[in-house]
């Protein structure tokens, strides 16, 4: 079975975004990265349909 995901290049971000994302996503029960790709495809849904 093969998956459609990919990795794309490391994101850097400040001390205190990294630590917004880190606490809410403990908040939410999730990792970190499913947070940012989660805010991502909100983002883009948002903004293209515009």
């Amino acid at each position: 079975m093969t998956s459609d995901r990919t990795t794309l290049p490391p994101v850097r971000v400040d001390t205190e975004l990294k630590d917004r994302l880190r606490k809410y996503a403990e908040s939410q029960e999730r990792d970190v990265s499913w947070v940012i790709r989660k805010a991502i495809e909100e983002y883009l849904n948002r903004h293209e349909k515009g």
